[in-house]
């Protein structure tokens, strides 16, 4: 169920912040601090949310600085509202989409699916606009979030694995201690 819960937080967070634009974004934004009060991996959605952010400005940044898409609402180097996409991405993968770790090739073809499928969307409701031919743009997607996907996957395995050795290393000494 909790699962269910972060997966339609993520797709509230997308859709408030493609059609709302800035303003919606901030509805996005006050549901990622909901999420971060209630969850149990606070620290690794913080360091998941710092990764993918990073990602996406130089990404997305680049990808609009050398004329790739544009977008309704300007930012730089993203919009507002894509920074806010962003991040509310980076709440599932310890969560709704954690089966998808150790999973590599799924994770590519979750990528090379999803990626593109999400700017489509963006791009069918007005957020942005597709610059270059649309199956060049869709491929070009494709192609990026096929790598992408599969290293925020592994990133979250990495950090998952550092804050249980952490988590261990303090419950040994808090019992040495006592």
């Amino acid at each position: 169920m909790k699962s269910v819960v972060n997966i339609l937080i993520y797709q509230a967070i997308w859709f408030f912040s493609v059609l709302g634009g800035d303003l919606g974004a901030l509805a996005g934004g006050a549901l990622i601090i909901i999420h971060l009060y209630f969850s149990r991996k606070r620290v690794f959605d913080l360091w998941m949310m710092a990764s993918m952010l990073t990602a996406g400005l130089v990404i997305d940044g680049t990808l609009h600085q050398i004329g790739f898409y544009s977008f309704a609402v300007s930012g730089f180097p993203i919009p507002f509202w894509l920074a806010v996409v962003w991040l509310g991405l980076a709440i599932t993968p310890g969560h709704s989409l954690a089966w998808m770790q150790h999973k590599p090739v799924l994770c590519a073809v979750f990528g090379f699916l999803g990626g593109p499928a999400a700017y489509w969307g963006g791009v069918r409701l007005g957020a942005a606009q597709f610059n270059w031919p649309l199956p060049l743009s869709l491929l070009v997607i494709a192609v990026l979030w096929a790598f992408l996907w599969p290293l925020m996957m592994a990133l979250s395995t990495v950090f998952e694995k550092y804050l249980e050795k952490r988590a261990r290393r303090r419950n040994r000494h808090t019992i040495i201690v006592h």
